[in-house]
């Protein structure tokens, strides 16, 4: 896979921390880390959060690995440890250690810090987190009081219950929550804080750039699409071509996306697998880059905070701001400047508002924890052809992504968006945000398929020119649903339902048509 040359020269600068070579090897290994994840866990979606584990590890831990040459076998080795933990934690059952294999040997050979067999290397390595944990602990509990340190030290090392708590220290049992409570808030903002102090002093000794702010990012279109935010960060690389929107939404997909919530409340159009779908456009797209994030998460590890920070300086460094999500709740925006003496980023809204967040803030709201950030690098390749888009568009429509719990995808969408309505159980406010945001959507894949039968002609471009025209028949289905002001309909509620479900079967019944004849143009590709 690697030049032993080459590989010990980007190791040894991701060792020195280096970020751009730390960028080059996840370049590099992210597929070969998908494979060997996918072939445990069996799951493409579950391996995807594997590699990204994986890859946050690879950077905290290097420095553990002697030899270079090993180094596939020691990543290897990571990885296929942390998808047999993923499958424990799926299904609550052991998996044969055996399954590493001879590598346990190969990870001990590259000077890997676990076990010297591996049938040890999962006892040793939860040796080992659970030792950093209780140092963090440890560490923390020094800036306590003298009381909240003595209970919130039996509580932790002892695992002493709340009763137990209160009749040691002859105090009541709300008082113990009380000092729990507020104790475990404090050590947490200190193992957080911790984390940016360390971080920061990495920096200051590899004399990186210590303020850094962009112009101002501009809006030109509603933020509720992740291309169209991808398409404005690369109005700051100087080289290249920049897409229009058209072309950005129909090579990400977001032209042809659907997401329904239960009941299809507001959260349903902008909640799916952000990570999975932010490397999948920036690939389609020729870009490189780095996420991090996704959706249902629901807490963040001081680590994580760390490599979300660095992902952010990394994009401004590189002089595009970053793309982040739920800094707000439910809105894209960007981050287009940090200050590390300050430790403060600034962030620009999708209503042209304008924020300094602090370091140890990021991603810790109790608003709406799950935060996701998108780095873009550099232009690397041509955009991918049309024939690529299409695969996309149509595994989108049949559902074929990352599953999230509540939520339907593609067509499927369409099923349970119809149900909603039928049992009475349609959110009007959810359904009319939603409908806004497919109206656009679907007039733009109308657009976009008009622009790949012109550039393709003959018999294909007849069948892309009839997709089109059905995606246009979407468009329409959705811009006779959408309400007037205030989300009103008129009538009585039943004839609004019924005025619903009309419109939702016939975009759904003209949808299904588009998407057969996109199956079938990439079967005769």
């Amino acid at each position: 896979m690697e030049k032993n040359d080459d590989i010990t020269g980007l190791i040894a600068q991701v060792k020195q921390g280096e970020l751009a070579a730390y960028e080059q090897l996840v370049t590099r290994y992210r597929t070969a880390a998908l494979t060997w994840a996918q072939a445990i866990v069996s799951d493409v979606y579950l391996a995807e959060d594997v590699v990204q584990e994986a890859f946050l590890r690879l950077r905290e831990r290097i420095v553990s690995l002697n030899d270079a040459a090993k180094f596939t076998a020691w990543f290897r080795l990571m990885v296929r440890r942390l998808a047999m933990n993923a499958i424990r934690g799926k299904a609550g059952s052991e998996v044969p250690i055996d399954l590493l294999g001879s590598e346990g040997a190969a990870s001990v050979e590259a000077g890997m810090a676990f076990g010297e067999s591996g049938s040890e290397l999962d006892e040793m390595s939860a040796w080992e987190e659970q030792a950093d944990s209780d140092e963090l602990v440890e560490s923390a509990l020094k800036k306590l009081s003298g009381q909240a340190r003595e209970v919130l030290s039996a509580s932790a090392f002892e695992e002493m219950a709340p009763e137990e708590l209160a009749a040691r220290f002859g105090m009541n049992k709300s008082n113990i929550y009380n000092i729990l409570s507020r104790a475990r808030v404090k050590t947490s903002d200190e193992r957080f804080g911790g984390e940016i102090v360390r971080y920061l002093k990495e920096r200051r000794s590899r004399r990186e750039t210590v303020a850094k702010t962009l112009a101002e990012p501009s809006y030109s279109s509603p933020y509720a699409f992740l291309s169209v935010m991808i398409g404005e960060a690369l109005r700051y690389l100087e080289s290249g071509p920049n897409p229009d929107i058209t072309e950005l939404m129909g090579i990400s997909g977001d032209a042809f996306r659907l997401n329904t919530a239960v009941g299809c409340n507001w959260r349903g159009i902008s909640t799916f697998d952000w990570s999975y779908t932010g490397y999948q456009t920036m690939e389609r797209l020729g870009i490189e880059g780095t996420c991090f994030g996704r959706p249902q998460r629901r807490s963040i590890t001081p680590e994580q905070q760390v490599h979300i920070l660095a992902v952010i300086q990394g994009a401004i460094d590189h002089g595009v701001p970053a793309i982040i999500r739920n800094m707000n709740i439910n809105e894209f925006g960007y981050v287009y400047g940090y200050d590390d003496e300050a430790r403060e980023i600034k962030y620009y809204g999708a209503n042209r508002s304008k924020q300094s967040i602090r370091y140890d803030k990021l991603g810790r709201s109790g608003e709406e924890p799950p935060l996701f950030v998108l780095g873009i690098r550099r232009r690397r390749l041509q955009p991918m052809p049309g024939h690529a888009s299409l695969q996309a568009i149509v595994k989108h429509a049949r559902g074929k992504e990352p599953p999230l719990e509540g939520f339907a995808f593609g067509l499927k969408g369409y099923e349970q968006w119809i149900e909603a309505v039928e049992r009475g159980g349609l959110d009007l406010h959810g359904h009319a945000y939603q409908v806004a945001i497919l109206a656009e959507a679907r007039q733009r894949a109308a657009s976009y398929l008009r622009e790949q039968a012109e550039r393709s002609g003959g018999a294909r471009g007849q069948e892309l020119a009839a997709a089109a025209d059905y995606y246009g028949e979407v468009a329409e289905a959705f811009r006779r649903l959408y309400p007037s002001f205030p989300f009103g309909y008129g009538g009585s509620h039943g004839n609004q339902m019924g005025r619903i479900l009309i419109g939702l079967k016939e975009a759904f019944a003209a949808e299904s048509e588009g998407i057969a004849l996109i199956e079938n143009i990439l079967e005769q590709w």
